[in-house]
């Protein structure tokens, strides 16, 4: 079962915290690795700190820490759907992940005002570069192969599952590679930077968020509906799965890589802005 309204909330904040700074890691860990070892592969870079970021969050260890917090509003939805929880904890969960991720991307956005960093510009609205229709549809695809990978092969890799899981989301959003959306699989990452900007009311901004809500959300409808009518007994997504991208979020981000946080980088983590031709995230 998901945890207290109050963990959730927290972890949520601490997850999209942390997914945000990947892009200040990368910057402070690439120029040493280039010093010793020659030039360095920022693409390869980028989707090596996500794994390791997603890897931590999706871990059995930090399952304990948080209660086994979802992270993602999208799981929320879908444990609704499939019958894991009821209506009102999944809305108030669904909430809180919203909340969360917000208070987090502020508060980062906070310790770069106090601490500046040369060179990089902090979090960036996130805009799909396909557009409203084909954003959408990618979100809905990635979130879908996502979490039917979650629910039929994640458990027959046993204890390593959480890290195959984050693994796996890497090679979605290297596939996707940002050209339609970049793949965050977590709105709240998307909801987090527009927010952040001071616009959630213009039409333009309402369809940048309403994007990754209809696509993240439509996907995970899409796995309910093959859970209740295709495999019944096999499509069992369980309330472990935890993808959170991005970031931002990514956006993940739960997938939702994505994906949690603003990461320059674009893929799957908040604050990227995805541009057509980037290959990002996780």
């Amino acid at each position: 079962m998901p945890p207290s309204p109050a963990r959730e909330l927290a972890s949520s904040a601490f997850m999209s915290f942390w997914m945000n700074n990947i892009a200040v890691e990368l910057a402070l860990v690439t120029p040493l690795l280039a010093k010793y070892y020659g030039p360095v592969d920022d693409q390869q870079m980028f989707l090596t700190f996500m794994f390791l970021h997603l890897s931590f969050f999706f871990s059995p260890l930090y399952a304990n820490l948080s209660g086994k917090a979802c992270n993602n509003p999208t799981v929320y939805f879908l444990l609704y759907l499939t019958g894991k929880v009821p209506l009102v904890q999944a809305a108030v969960g669904f909430l809180c992940t919203i909340v969360g991720t917000c208070v987090g991307t502020f508060a980062y956005a906070a310790a770069l005002e106090t601490f500046p960093m040369a060179g990089y510009k902090g979090i960036s609205a996130v805009k799909a570069a396909g557009g409203m229709y084909h954003g959408a549809a990618a979100e809905a695809a990635v979130a879908f192969v996502n979490f039917t990978f979650a629910g039929l092969v994640q458990p027959m890799f046993g204890a390593m599952g959480p890290y195959a899981g984050a693994f796996f989301y890497v090679v979605t959003i290297t596939v996707e590679r940002c050209a339609y959306s970049c793949g965050f699989m977590n709105p709240a990452v998307v909801f987090a930077t527009h927010a952040l900007k001071g616009d959630l009311t213009s039409r333009e901004s309402i369809e940048h968020v309403a994007t990754y809500f209809v696509g993240a959300l439509g996907g995970a409808a899409a796995v309910a509906l093959v859970n209740a009518l295709v495999m019944p007994a096999k499509v069992n997504v369980k309330g472990t799965v935890r993808k959170n991208i991005g970031g931002a979020t990514s956006t993940a981000v739960k997938k939702g890589v994505g994906k949690k946080g603003a990461v320059k980088k674009g893929a799957g983590k908040a604050g990227a802005t995805p541009k057509k031709g980037d290959k990002k995230d996780l």
